[in-house]
């Protein structure tokens, strides 16, 4: 099998983008839900039930698209990462956040998503980022993440078995959480 290597900047429809610098404001179902580095889990997982909001006239430049994928750029979060599958209605990106637009026509998305779980992708974060007391990964520096790529039709694959198995883990929790309720 024939693996193509390329870099981040080389699979996104344009650059990376910076997200908004304003401040969260509580839930309010008539103003846009505000993702953050806090928001993120270390798996890249949201909880949709604990985000607050953004009130801000330029919001809607930062509403992420279905396969955008946010990297976490500074602090002890540099490195964590969420893609975004559109099943989070209106949801506005943070400053401290880096956007890239994947191009379905050159990677499958989701494959990126699990890309950012590994080790390589892990080890690459502790090695490339900069700052003496505050770690930082910067647009230009996550564009040029190396990725080795497998034909399309087995990142396809991959992504489908993957899934299976985060839907397994996810009704196992919840099947232990209720346990947890009733106990």
């Amino acid at each position: 099998m024939k693996f193509n290597n390329t870099i981040l900047k080389d699979v996104c429809k344009g650059k990376g983008e910076y997200g908004i610098g304003a401040s969260a404001v509580p839930y309010n179902n008539q103003l846009y839900k505000y993702l953050r580095i806090t928001d993120i889990s270390e798996n890249g997982e949201v909880d949709e039930r604990n985000l607050v909001c953004v009130d801000d006239e330029n919001a809607n430049k930062y509403l992420l698209k279905e396969n955008d994928i946010c990297f976490a750029r500074t602090g002890n979060s540099t490195g964590k990462s969420y893609f975004y599958d559109g099943s989070i209605k209106e949801l506005v990106f943070a400053g401290f956040l880096i956007r890239f637009s994947l191009d379905e026509n050159k990677i499958n998305p989701k494959y990126m998503k699990y890309f950012t779980l590994t080790s390589k992708y892990k080890n690459w974060v502790a090695e490339i980022q900069t700052g003496s007391t505050r770690g930082n990964i910067n647009a230009n520096m996550y564009g040029l993440l190396s990725l080795c790529l497998p034909p399309r039709n087995y990142q396809d694959k991959m992504v489908t078995i993957l899934d299976r198995i985060t839907n397994k883990i996810e009704q196992n929790t919840q099947t232990n959480n209720n346990l947890l309720l009733v106990a």
